[in-house]
């Protein structure tokens, strides 16, 4: 994405705050994504299996049975055309499939059309990719310590900004000297998660991102920030040693209170019992705001729904008791969210209203750092053995 008109003073774009940014995966299939990595085993060999391989890939313009794409960064798979080889089943890479939605992916460039590999080799321990979407969505921010796909953002008109430019966590993807400016006229220590933090507390309309010249605002809105991002990455990311998942306090915990049946047909909601129903399957307790964020019912329906055509139609019979597990880590997840909503509507209306900084000096940034890095830790080939060049 190009440069930006830099904003009114107090204020500027997410995409000159944080200038490298790209959209998110585009697999140009779906049957490469699976709540569960066995479905996945099956697909692949059933496709080894298949004379016409052709027709089970489902073929576009940028993969067929002859493409012959570098393997993605990190995952050793063949390099031959799937006409020829196919081999074991890829390695399995758990993503952002949708917001909130955690799926796995078969690792394997020759079927993902557009892997966005800038994203792939920043991949780390401290890494966390900021979905960006529309001005006026609900959540016009999103994080992921996973690698997430175009649906993630909305598809077109949003886009993917890691936190850092490298995998050790060392560059961060921040426009040259904000942090510093910000430490100065703060007069507090400023890191870049600080900055990163605020940014995800704060902003409304990606386009216009304010900053803050309280000392005590900049404070929460980090504190909150930080929060956010923990549970955004179901506490993969900004928490504190041994927090482990988020979990509600007692007695406002969801529990499975009657057997979610083997083949649960959707979700609906049941107000007097305030209880999340899938089919005669029963958890609660689950407040109605949780409901309302619009999240359970895709996510669901993601699990529930009829098989599809081709390699679709391989899918899980039953409901499983992992399922189960990560339904409920996600309720878990947008209750503790549930329960910030107001906080995060205060701050943003006193963010946007006090005092701010002007970082008009630091803008527009380099050209340089909008391209993705170039330094990379290990060397990758493609097909043949050349250099792959970014």
């Amino acid at each position: 994405m190009g440069p930006r008109a830099v904003n009114p003073v107090g204020a500027a774009a997410l995409a000159d705050l944080m200038p490298w940014g790209t959209t998110g995966i585009g697999t140009g299939r779906t049957w490469v994504y699976a709540p569960e990595r066995e479905t996945l085993r099956r697909r692949w060999a059933r496709l080894a299996a298949a004379e016409d391989r052709n027709a089970l890939l489902q073929p576009t313009r940028s993969r067929t049975e002859s493409s012959r794409p570098a393997p993605l960064p990190g995952c050793d798979a063949p390099t031959g055309p799937l006409a020829r080889v196919v081999g074991p089943t890829p390695r399995l890479v758990r993503v952002a499939r949708r917001p909130f939605d955690r799926q796995w992916l078969l690792a394997d460039h020759r079927v993902v059309d557009f892997a966005r590999p800038e994203l792939w080799r920043v991949r780390g321990d401290r890494q966390v990719y900021l979905t960006e979407r529309q001005a006026g969505d609900p959540w016009p921010l999103l994080c992921s310590a996973l690698l997430p796909d175009a649906a993630h953002h909305g598809g077109r008109g949003g886009r993917v900004a890691p936190l850092y430019r490298d995998p050790a966590g060392r560059e961060p993807n921040l426009v040259p000297g904000l942090v510093e400016l910000l430490a100065d006229r703060l007069a507090v220590p400023v890191a870049a998660e600080d900055l990163f933090g605020w940014i995800v507390a704060v902003t409304v309309d990606p386009a216009r991102v304010p900053l803050t010249a309280d000392p005590g605002l900049w404070t929460a809105g980090v504190e909150l920030g930080r929060r956010l991002i923990g549970l955004y990455t179901f506490g993969a990311r900004f928490g504190r040693p041994g927090d482990g998942k988020p979990r509600l306090p007692g007695g406002r915990r969801p529990f499975v209170r009657e057997p979610i049946p083997a083949r649960p047909t959707g979700a609906t909601y049941d107000q007097e019992s305030r209880s999340l129903l899938l089919g005669t399957g029963r958890i609660g307790p689950v407040p109605r705001e949780v409901w309302d964020l619009g999240i359970l019912e895709p996510w669901i329906a993601a699990r529930t729904e009829p098989p599809g055509e081709g390699l679709e139609r391989i899918r899980e019979r039953t409901w499983s008791s992992e399922l189960t597990s990560e339904l409920i880590d996600l309720l878990h997840v947008l209750g503790l969210l549930a329960d910030l909503t107001a906080a995060q509507a205060e701050l943003r209306a006193r963010a946007g209203a006090g005092p701010t900084l002007d970082p008009t000096a630091l803008l527009p940034p380099a050209p340089a750092t909008r391209r993705p890095p170039t330094v990379l830790d290990s060397t990758e080939e493609g097909p043949g053995g050349q250099a792959v060049l970014i």
